[in-house]
């Protein structure tokens, strides 16, 4: 596996969307009621913009991508928030565009094929079956559950041990002759995620430590 990318922001990442060719973060400042945005060009492998968001409130979401757009929500400050406004910036530039996207510009990022792995809990039938196999070949017994994903030759797994009294949360990529390809400690955990990772052909992103993006190519 070759790694495309790392990143390290400051801020925590909030909310990630993809695209056909874009990755698209929403990057959240809580001490200081900040929002930015980046995007990575994934063809490329490269950071091609990082800004605040021009919609001055703490009160928006990153919302769809489609190939030319990126579509920005903003919410009324209330108990239970409406939605006020979209917003659209230019997905190569970040800039704001005049453009209205309509129904038949395809504006869901559910067109893109990702894949999400499955989330299985200590109580699932299949839990059993991926501990022996953690057991098997890093010696490690697994707690609470982990996120599952069969990816060609390739077998992906988020689990979890309990260290110095605190749950860690790994990433593990294996091939189908049980070669080790990656085993990264992803952050520690008070309990469990879900999407911990994710799968745009032919890439494998996650985030680490809640600030770090990082890309892999599955070839």
């Amino acid at each position: 596996m070759k790694k495309l990318f790392a990143f390290t922001f400051q801020e925590k990442i909030w909310n990630i969307q993809l695209s056909e060719h874009h990755l698209v973060a929403e990057l959240r400042n809580e001490t200081l009621r900040k929002v930015e945005l980046i995007c990575i060009d994934l063809v490329n492998a490269a950071l091609i913009w990082k800004q605040a968001s021009p919609i001055n409130t703490w009160w928006q979401s990153l919302g769809k991508l489609n190939n030319d757009l990126v579509e920005l929500i903003e919410f009324s400050e209330e108990t239970k928030p409406q939605v006020t406004q979209k917003h659209y910036l230019n997905i190569q530039t970040g800039e704001i565009s005049e453009y209205i996207p309509q129904i038949s510009d395809n504006f869901s990022s559910q067109s893109y094929r990702h894949l999400q792995p499955i989330h299985y809990t200590e109580q699932n039938e299949y839990f059993p079956a991926i501990h022996r196999f953690l057991y098997r070949l890093l010696n490690v017994d697994i707690q609470k559950g982990v996120d599952y994903l069969e990816y060609k030759d390739k077998i992906i797994i988020s689990y979890y041990l309990y260290q110095e009294n605190k749950l860690w949360n790994y990433l593990l990529v294996v091939n189908n002759r049980k070669k080790v390809l990656l085993n990264e400690l992803l952050t520690e955990s008070e309990g469990l995620g879900l999407g911990t990772f994710t799968v745009k052909p032919e890439i494998l992103l996650y985030v680490k430590n809640k600030s770090q993006l990082h890309g892999y190519e599955l070839n």
